[in-house]
C-alpha cells in the first residue's frame, strides 16, 4: 500500500506556495508584465496568478485533479446558503451606509469588479481556503495557531494603506481580527469558502459603493456598521442549523475527498473538532 504524506509535507508545501504568492508580483515585474498591465488590471492579474498557484499546490501536494483541488479549498460547497448568509449578515452595512453616505462618484466597473470580487476571492482562497485550511486540517495544528499565522500575514498585506502609526495599528487590528473571524466562520460552515468570500465581497462592495473611506480603517459610523455585520455573522453562524437545516445534514465536501482516497485520512481533521475555538471561548466566560 502506498504510504500517505505526513502532516509536515502539507505544511511545507503550503509555506512554499505562500511565499511564491507573496512575491508573484515581483516575479511578474521581472517578466516585464508591469509595463503592459496597469491599475486594476495589474491587481487582477496578480490575484489570478495567486489563485492558480494555490490550486496547483493543492494538486501537487494531494495528488488530485482540478475538481479535487477545488473541493479541498471549499469551492465545490453549496452556494445558496452561502449567498443567503452573506447578504443577511452584510445588510447592516448596506442600510447604514445608504442612510449616512452618498453614492461614490469615483467608483468604476474595474474598481468594483476587482476590488470587491476578484481581490477578495483571491485573498480568501490564499489566506483562508489554502493557508489556514492546510495548517489546520492537514498539518493538524490547533485552531488559534493556524488562524493567527495567515491572519497576521493578511494584516501585514494591508499595512500600505496606513499613513500614520495610529492608522497602522488600527488597520492591523481591523484586518487581523477580521481574518481570524473569517477562519472561524470558514471552519464552522464546514469549510465552505463561498461563505467567507460572499461576506468579504459584500462588505467591500458596500464600502466601495458608498465611498465610505480610502482605507480599511474607516470612521466611527463605518466601524459601527461593520461591528453590527460582524455580530450578525457570528449569530447566524452559531445558529446556522436553525436557518439552514440542510447545511448541518450535508456531507462535508472535504470528507468526500477523503473518502475518494485522494487525501490522507489520518491527516484530515475530524468534524467533531469544529467547535474547538467556540468551546474555548465558552470556558473563558
Amino acid at each position: 500500500m502506498k504510504r500517505r504524506p505526513s502532516a509536515s509535507w502539507y505544511v511545507v508545501i503550503a509555506c512554499v506556495a505562500f511565499v511564491i504568492c507573496t512575491y508573484i508580483s515581483d516575479l511578474m515585474r521581472l517578466a516585464g508584465l508591469r509595463r503592459i498591465l496597469h491599475g486594476w488590471i495589474w491587481v487582477a492579474a496578480v490575484n489570478v496568478s495567486q489563485f492558480i498557484i494555490c490550486v496547483s499546490a493543492i494538486m501537487a501536494a494531494h495528488a488530485v485533479k482540478l475538481k479535487g483541488a477545488l473541493r479541498e479549498l471549499g469551492l465545490r460547497a453549496p452556494l445558496r446558503p452561502a449567498a443567503a448568509f452573506s447578504f443577511v449578515a452584510a445588510s447592516p452595512m448596506l442600510v447604514i451606509f445608504a442612510v449616512t453616505s452618498s453614492i461614490n462618484a469615483k467608483m468604476s466597473l474595474l474598481s468594483v469588479g476587482v476590488g470587491c470580487f476578484v481581490a477578495p476571492f483571491a485573498e480568501e482562497v490564499l489566506f483562508r481556503g489554502y493557508m489556514f485550511g492546510q495548517l489546520y486540517r492537514r498539518g493538524r495544528w490547533d485552531f488559534w495557531l493556524s488562524a493567527l499565522i495567515p491572519s497576521a500575514l493578511f494584516a501585514v498585506g494591508h499595512a500600505y494603506q496606513a499613513g500614520e502609526l495610529w492608522e497602522l495599528v488600527g488597520i492591523f487590528a481591523v484586518t487581523g481580527l477580521g481574518s481570524i473571524l473569517g477562519c472561524w466562520i470558514y471552519m464552522q460552515w464546514q469549510f465552505n469558502l463561498w461563505v467567507v468570500f460572499g461576506l468579504h465581497g459584500l462588505m467591500n462592495l458596500w464600502w466601495e459603493l458608498f465611498g465610505v473611506a480610502e482605507t480599511a480603517l474607516g470612521g466611527w459610523i463605518a466601524n459601527g456598521a461593520r461591528l453590527l455585520t460582524i455580530a450578525a455573522a457570528i449569530l447566524l453562524t452559531i445558529h446556522k442549523d436553525r436557518f439552514w437545516k440542510s447545511v448541518g445534514s450535508e456531507r462535508n465536501p472535504v470528507d468526500q475527498t477523503v473518502e475518494e482516497g485522494h487525501i490522507d485520512g489520518p491527516a484530515a481533521r475530524n468534524l467533531a473538532n469544529l467547535d474547538e475555538p467556540l468551546l474555548i471561548l465558552q470556558r473563558a466566560r
